[in-house]
């Protein structure tokens, strides 16, 4: 029987801290995911004060629901960066894109954290011709930014790496990993708490207000005082807490299954690469091993909008077999949803609103960038009067539509069938191109 909730909190540790929180801090932290942790990390080894509070169960929220690649990366294509903020920041998005991904890997190997490190490399597979051909000269272009370890994998070869005929080539980044999520979440969480940071769960932040030398934090059952407030929040940013934030994040669900065992053969056979995969199309797939490599992963965007998993199941389950028709009827052993936070930008942001200070934005990419921005947030909180990242430069946009609640996201999936109605055509009509010219020879 499907369970509904993620495969990676099986059999893992739940933190819970029954104190309550002081009254008077130096820092409060909303939000107990990767980038809350690694920034009350970062500030508690300064020597402050700090607390962290979650609406929810300590690792709830999408740091423990996501598909666990360790990637760089963001929403923006070298040359949209360009046309927008011209080519020195352009350079340095790309540059601080690889270091996020350093960044990451180093902690989990510095502080030791048990979190199923492998760097596998991760293959993006182009669903179109033409998705090889923009892949090929985005790569150059980034190449000539910052040599980086990423290669073509041409059509042909597309065999060494995955047992199905679904893609036209792809682009390898090989320094990209992957984790159990909920084992590096554990892990952040234990280095704050051995550093003093407090963390409290279930502690919802009803108001945060501006007052004499500091900030007035309001949960359920008391006032807090502190010096300052760090928004780490995401795809989980609450309009009554932050509007100015909620209306320029959008949260986006995303939905994961995971197979029944299937046996350590079985997976070598379909992944001969062991990479994680994701795709160019519009509502793109994601898909790797699990740690222990006798099932799949599988992702993907059901819905641009809230359903519930047990309504996302059959579209998963769809789309698993579209990839590898041998899995027709393999059973699914776990299906959960969590939500991504988007910003309009195409970009993640450090910034700071009326004096609260906010990392997010992170669109997918956040399991190497979330710890790694946390961090320089802090930094920023800690000496505002520097810069520590190119994504102070990026600005936090928003639409005249969107006010902090996602009404327009059914049709906006609508939309995205519509898209990926286009690219199955220009799939079709590339493999008839290729099927007439294989049979003139």
């Amino acid at each position: 029987m499907t369970q509904f909730t993620p495969y990676w909190w099986q059999d893992q540790p739940q933190y819970r801290n029954t104190e309550a929180p002081p009254a008077k801090v130096d820092y409060v932290v909303v939000g107990a995911g990767f980038t809350g942790l690694s920034a009350a990390l970062t500030l508690a080894e300064a020597g402050c004060q700090v607390i962290v509070l979650d609406s929810e169960a300590i690792g709830f929220g999408a740091s423990t629901r996501n598909g666990g690649m360790l990637g760089s990366g963001h929403k923006m294509s070298v040359a949209d960066a360009q046309k927008h903020y011209g080519p020195t920041i352009a350079a340095q998005l790309h540059c601080e894109a690889n270091a996020s991904l350093d960044f990451t890997k180093k902690l989990i190997l510095n502080q030791n954290i048990d979190c199923d490190l492998h760097t596998c490399g991760r293959l993006r597979t182009a669903w179109t011709p033409q998705d090889y051909t923009a892949m090929a000269a985005a790569n150059a272009g980034l190449q000539k930014i910052q040599p980086f370890a990423a290669r073509m994998v041409p059509p042909d070869e597309m065999a060494e790496h995955i047992d199905t005929k679904l893609y036209f080539g792809g682009l390898l980044y090989k320094d990209h990993a992957s984790v159990q999520p909920k084992k590096l979440h554990q892990g952040l969480l234990e280095l704050a708490l051995h550093a003093g940071v407090k963390v409290f769960g279930e502690q919802p932040v009803i108001a945060v207000k501006p007052q004499l030398n500091g900030f007035n934090i309001r949960t359920k059952g008391q006032n807090i005082h502190c010096q300052q407030v760090l928004m780490a929040t995401n795809g989980y940013t609450q309009p009554s807490v932050s509007m100015f934030l909620a209306k320029r994040v959008m949260p986006v669900p995303s939905f994961i299954i995971v197979t029944e065992e299937l046996g350590k053969n079985r997976v070598q056979a379909l992944l001969p690469g062991g990479h994680c995969m994701v795709e160019t199309r519009q509502r793109f797939c994601y898909y790797r091993a699990t740690p222990c490599g006798k099932r799949i992963m599988f992702g993907s965007r059901a819905a641009l909008h809230a359903i519930t998993p047990q309504q996302a199941l059959n579209s998963l389950t769809t789309k698993l077999t579209e990839v590898f028709p041998s899995l027709q009827n393999t059973k699914i052993s776990h299906c959960w949803t969590g939500f991504t936070g988007f910003s309009f930008s195409k970009l993640p942001n450090i910034g700071c609103h009326n004096g609260i200070y906010h990392a997010m934005g992170y669109g997918g990419n956040g399991v190497a960038m979330a710890p790694y921005l946390g961090h320089k947030a802090a930094l920023k909180m800690l000496h505002p009067e520097q810069q520590f990242s190119v994504f102070e430069q990026t600005p936090l946009q928003r639409r005249i539509y969107h006010h902090g609640s996602t009404w327009y996201m059914p049709a906006a999936s609508a939309w995205y069938r519509t898209r990926d109605w286009w690219d199955n055509r220009q799939r079709t009509k590339a493999l008839s191109a290729l099927n007439q010219k294989s049979d003139s020879l």
